[in-house]
């Protein structure tokens, strides 16, 4: 986890989202639970809370809560049953009759209450608070993920307007950067028979390696704040 704090400023990533501008971040301290709301000293922990999408260019989407989905791996040929991969969280419709994913932090960790097997039948399972990271070898496609080993821990952001600091806090990460895109999914077996937003975290060489575009087309942009 970063310890240290950093300020720096979203104008630098305006082509991406107009809503970014005049929003300057501060990067806080995320060895321990202390920066995330409802700590608990006694146990270093906090939460749990949902994440909600706010000041997006699509106001279609403001105010949709988190859920996840997942990866599926099954060879008929050699697999016994379907294994689920890894997850990510995603964003959808918080009048969506699903439940919402829950996240904490634990000793500095941020986890999320979610599925980690698949049943004999490809049902999901084993529900359990897993660490979340981001790839490291994949900038340019990163959400927030469960069930790898490898990755960059995830960081909370305090934002200021002008100097005013914004309410709350929001979730982000490489001391800089707090803004997602977001780009419409359809229903899935791995996303509970439910449409989405899949969301991946912007900064540092997230544009297309190929193109060079910031965004992937029909993608929009938002923060992810800590709903609490």
């Amino acid at each position: 986890m970063f310890a240290q704090l950093a300020v720096a400023s979203l104008l630098a990533a305006a082509p991406l989202a107009r809503a970014a501008q005049n929003v300057t971040v501060k990067a806080l301290p995320s060895e321990d639970c202390s920066s995330y709301p409802g700590y608990d000293a006694a146990t270093n922990t906090a939460g749990p809370w949902i994440l909600q999408l706010v000041d997006s260019d699509n106001t279609a989407i403001e105010g949709f809560g988190d859920t996840s989905a997942y990866s599926i791996s099954f060879n008929p040929g050699v697999d016994h049953k379907p294994t689920l991969r890894w997850g990510y969280v995603s964003s959808l419709n918080p009048e969506t009759a699903i439940a919402k994913t829950a996240l904490k932090c634990d000793g500095g960790v941020l986890k999320a209450l979610v599925n980690t097997d698949l049943t004999d039948a490809g049902a999901p399972t084993n529900a359990q608070w897993s660490e979340l990271l981001f790839p490291s070898n994949a900038p340019y496609d990163a959400p927030l993920l469960w069930k790898i080993t490898d990755g960059i821990a995830p960081q909370i952001f305090e934002h200021y307007v002008d100097g005013v600091k914004q309410d709350g806090v929001f979730l982000g990460a490489y001391n800089t950067s707090t803004r997602w895109g977001l780009k419409y999914n359809p229903e899935t077996s791995g996303s509970y028979h439910q449409d989405f937003y899949y969301a991946r975290i912007l900064g540092p060489n997230s544009a297309d390696p190929v193109t060079g575009e910031p965004l992937k087309a029909n993608e929009t942009t938002a923060f992810v704040k800590i709903w609490a």
